[in-house]
């Protein structure tokens, strides 16, 4: 629909005018696609979805005919999509604005927690990788499948071609302490 304009003036002039038609193709056309895409990104049912949408579009709408927007960079679809973002934003501020101060306190000591927990955990990977890399075989393949890979005893040993799973654990006992050493280092 937007693509059948030759140019964005035109399609912002005709919603200037008020083409009824015009706005109703344009409001059936990214409201489904809208829906799936809230939903997936905000986590949140249909109905809600819908009345987001819908806020955007009279919001997108009024921009328009209130001659604040005279030419857009980008395609419509992308300004009514960012229009919702920010609806989403103010909701979610409504929402959090209502809970009393402790649970925000909480919350938000949550989420640092989470964010500096995720950031150890990525870092601790990043090192114990180098580390592999530096330890060689057959500790880095051992090691590697049974961390990274949640290999058990028993699968580790079958792939690897050891005898039995007593093999395996003595190995991984010695390849940990080869790495304990070099993080000394």
């Amino acid at each position: 629909m937007e693509n059948s304009y030759s140019n964005k003036t035109k399609l912002l002039e005709d919603i200037q005018k008020g083409d009824e038609q015009l706005l109703e193709r344009l409001y059936a056309q990214y409201r489904s696609e809208f829906i799936i895409w809230a939903g997936r990104r905000y986590n949140c049912a249909d109905d809600t979805s819908a009345e987001v949408y819908q806020r955007a579009f009279i919001i997108l709408y009024y921009n328009i005919k209130d001659g604040k927007i005279t030419e857009l960079k980008s395609s419509l679809k992308t300004y009514l999509f960012a229009i919702a973002k920010n609806v989403f934003r103010e909701r979610f501020r409504d929402k959090h604005n209502k809970t009393s101060d402790i649970e925000q306190g909480a919350a938000i000591q949550e989420v640092d927690y989470d964010i500096d927990e995720t950031y150890k955990k990525e870092h601790q990977k990043k090192v114990v990788a180098r580390l592999l890399q530096r330890i060689g075989e057959p500790c880095k393949t051992v090691l590697h499948l049974f961390f990274f890979k949640n290999y058990s005893v028993e699968a580790i040993a079958i792939t690897m071609g050891y005898k039995d799973e007593r093999v395996v654990s003595k190995r991984k006992s010695v390849c940990l302490k080869q790495l304990r050493e070099l993080m000394k280092k």
